[in-house]
């Protein structure tokens, strides 16, 4: 078997062994492969034969002018962030160099190669584990509200797909969903916004703590959450698979998703009141000289020694009670 015909287990191996390796993928256009276990990346060098191709719009590639020792003139290096995406980067970039076999530019190669494996390629990346922790927590309250007020009301009230201020809206009061795999309550808050209780309306902190797993039988991939919700809705699937592409979630990746939780600790709800240790805007506006150039407000916030509260239906029965 030729380097231009491995298989997905194959191109494993190569970043399993944690070893750089580079071998020549195609002897009439001097194109070479490079796979770089330690970085995650598979970098194709070849001529620079023409103009740079263009691939600002895609985060997870670059291309760059190099000269290589022993050879003449410039060369192009295309690097390709492989993480999680060893076997689609290495089609990748065999698709480009069979573009250059039939005489393409490079440029064009690189374009074609791309248009073709886009959808490909974006629906096989994973969530960063922030996001995924964040998506868990957030499907779990999802799933509680479901049984208790039905799937209709339950997905209105979600509001965490739409950018919106808060993960969920329910009649009464607002809730914003904290998930942390940290032994204490500690969660970061990533706006200004998110602790900031929208007019009149009563706002929750809810905390979450999940753990791996391990060989529990009480444990479940995200994918498995995911599963078992829309096992629960029928109106809504529509609605609910649509939120959660907005999320970054994409069912082609499902298989990425590997690693089993659990529930750490029963949750626990916290009143977002004047006494909550919030940075939000109007305190901001107060003790910040020049606050208008202030901007991407990050904090983390514990809450494991804060007093925590019983909220209002329907998730009274899903927080911790006050001893």
């Amino acid at each position: 078997m030729s380097e231009r015909d491995l298989s997905p287990d194959t191109v494993e191996e190569y970043f399993s062994a944690g070893v750089e390796a580079a071998f020549t993928l195609s002897e009439s256009t001097d194109s070479v492969l490079e796979i770089d276990p330690s970085r995650q990346e598979l970098r194709l060098i070849s001529p620079a034969l023409g103009g740079d191709p263009d691939v600002a719009s895609y985060e997870h590639i670059r291309v760059e002018r190099i000269n290589v020792i022993g050879k003449q003139g410039d060369w192009f290096r295309l690097t390709v962030n492989a993480t999680y995406l060893h076997y689609e980067a290495y089609v990748l970039i065999v698709s480009i160099v069979d573009q250059l076999e039939s005489g393409a530019s490079f440029r064009h190669a690189v374009s074609e190669s791309l248009a073709g494996l886009k959808g490909l390629l974006s629906s096989r990346r994973k969530m960063s584990d922030e996001k995924e922790a964040g998506l868990l927590g957030e499907l779990i309250v999802l799933g509680h509200a479901i049984d208790r007020l039905g799937e209709d009301q339950a997905m209105q009230a979600w509001l965490g797909p739409y950018s919106e201020e808060h993960d969920f809206g329910f009649e009464d009061f607002d809730v914003e969903v904290k998930t942390t795999r940290s032994e204490s309550r500690v969660h970061v808050i990533g706006t200004e916004s998110q602790l900031q209780p929208a007019g009149d309306r009563t706002l929750y902190l809810l905390s979450l703590q999940v753990t791996l797993a391990g060989a529990s039988g009480d444990g479940f991939t995200l994918a498995e959450l995911i599963t078992s919700i829309r096992r629960r809705i029928d109106r809504a699937r529509r609605t609910f698979d649509t939120a959660l592409q907005g999320l970054g979630w994409a069912d082609e990746a499902a298989d990425l998703y590997v690693t089993r939780f659990q529930v750490r600790s029963t949750p626990r709800a916290y009143f977002v009141d004047d006494q909550f240790p919030a940075i939000t805007a109007p305190r901001l506006d107060q003790v910040v000289p020049q606050r208008i150039l202030v901007s991407a407000v990050s904090y983390r916030v514990d809450v494991s020694h804060l007093n925590f509260v019983v909220p209002p239906a329907p998730l009274e029965d899903f927080c911790e009670e006050p001893a």
